[in-house]
């Protein structure tokens, strides 16, 4: 067995911490003893592990550069790897003034690292160019949440005609996950035909409310302690992220049965699976767009898109545990290698 130390610089990070318990099952737990070591912002050096396995789950920047470099130095035995759950072409996009200077401190920080772990194909075909990357030094493993009772929500339940839709959306209060614009969008329907169900909190929420303000179809529930009991009381579910690695919660609805509507950026279409699809992809960017894709997802097949969904993540998490298992043996591979090899271990 070898040690694992999982590296995390916010705890605020609802589902990467979440995402942490995955390693407690006894699958994962017979490869590796997983450490969670929380690392400070604005810390320089790093510290020495006694650790076969080093796990950044931090964003790099031109600021992390000394820390990363330390950690390479101060722990020169050890395999380290990078999952990056934050950056995409999209975040890119929307974000990012000089592309060039962001994908040179791409490349210097990627390169320390043995491997790199992305969240989504869609990410690593895209961090793969931007930060020039051998092709097989990246790999993609999906988080897991492992938020229980998911599969236990009851089946969506087939829609009369003109029966309203309660349409559900949360996550972080925050301009990434775009909820304005999903308000002025639903503001245009009719009570009778919608109602928004909004979980979450963060700094947009009073642009959010004042938003919201003589929509009786619009409801805030702050934030959701418990997910599958808020998604039994919905009908879809709507992700219209100006970027999003993956999409949690979009994984979430569809192990509850519930369809999704999804924007088209990053990882998010993979949620929809053209074989087995639990919803639709469209441009969801604008209210305009919104407003366009909502009218087209309640005239869809809601109750066979979700039941599709369900069916779709019942491998799921085998599939995440299979791909942390690979990482942690190819960990303890290289970790025998070194044992046989002349160079000294990590103090």
């Amino acid at each position: 067995m070898i040690r694992a130390i999982h590296l995390l610089d916010d705890f605020a990070m609802g589902g990467v911490t979440r995402s942490m318990l995955l390693h407690r099952r006894p699958e994962l737990a017979s490869l590796a003893q997983s450490d969670v070591i929380p690392i400070k912002q604005g810390t320089k050096i790093a510290p020495r592990f006694d650790a076969e396995l080093i796990i950044t789950h931090f964003p790099p920047s031109w600021s992390r550069i000394p820390f990363l470099i330390s950690l390479r130095l101060r722990n020169p035995t050890a395999r380290l790897v990078h999952v990056e759950h934050s950056y995409t072409r999209s975040f890119e996009e929307h974000c990012v003034s000089s592309n060039g200077r962001f994908r040179i401190m791409l490349e210097m920080t990627l390169a320390i690292f043995n491997e790199v772990i992305c969240v989504s194909h869609a990410q690593a075909e895209w961090l793969r160019q931007a930060a020039t990357l051998p092709y097989a030094k990246v790999s993609v493993i999906h988080p897991w949440s492992s938020r229980p009772g998911l599969l236990d929500v009851p089946d969506l339940e087939h829609r009369t005609s003109g029966k309203q839709l309660r349409l559900a959306a949360y996550g972080r209060f925050a301009r990434p996950k775009n909820f304005i614009a999903l308000i002025h969008a639903i503001s245009r329907f009719a009570p009778d035909e919608i109602e928004l169900h909004l979980g979450g909190t963060g700094p947009d929420e009073a642009a959010m409310r004042a938003a919201a303000t003589g929509n009786s179809h619009i409801h805030f529930h702050g934030m959701i302690e418990d997910v599958p009991a808020f998604l039994t009381e919905c009908d879809a579910l709507i992700v219209p992220s100006e970027w999003e690695a993956f999409g949690q919660v979009a994984m979430e609805a569809r192990m509850a049965g519930r369809p999704i509507l999804v924007a088209d950026v990053d990882g998010l279409p993979e949620q929809v699976n053209p074989f087995c699809p639990a919803g639709a992809v469209a441009p969801l960017g604008t209210a305009d767009e919104i407003e366009r894709a909502v009218r087209h997802f309640m005239r869809l097949p809601l109750v066979d898109l979700g039941h599709r969904g369900r069916i779709a993540t019942r491998s799921f998490e085998r599939e995440v545990v299979k791909g942390w298992s690979d990482l942690y043996r190819r960990a303890a591979n290289c970790a025998a290698q070194m044992e046989n090899s002349d160079l000294p271990r990590a103090a």
